[in-house]
């Protein structure tokens, strides 16, 4: 569990506060489905992604090494 850090008394009750709300056993189901283990932007697994990645590396070393 994450900690937030405060100096004001309101706030650090608010952050105490966090636990006031319970989840639906539908809101659970809502949640566990917008993971669907694919990427919005691109697909890593492709070819020409893991070529993208080797590109980009690459290039950070050489601009490393000037």
């Amino acid at each position: 569990m994450a900690l937030a850090k405060s100096t004001h008394i309101e706030r650090m009750r608010e952050n105490f506060e966090i636990f006031d709300f319970q989840l639906s056993e539908q809101d659970m189901k809502v949640i566990s489905e917008l993971d669907t283990n694919t990427s919005l932007f691109f697909n890593h697994q492709t070819p020409e992604a893991v070529e993208m990645f080797k590109k980009m590396i690459s290039e950070r070393k050489e601009k490393m090494r000037k």
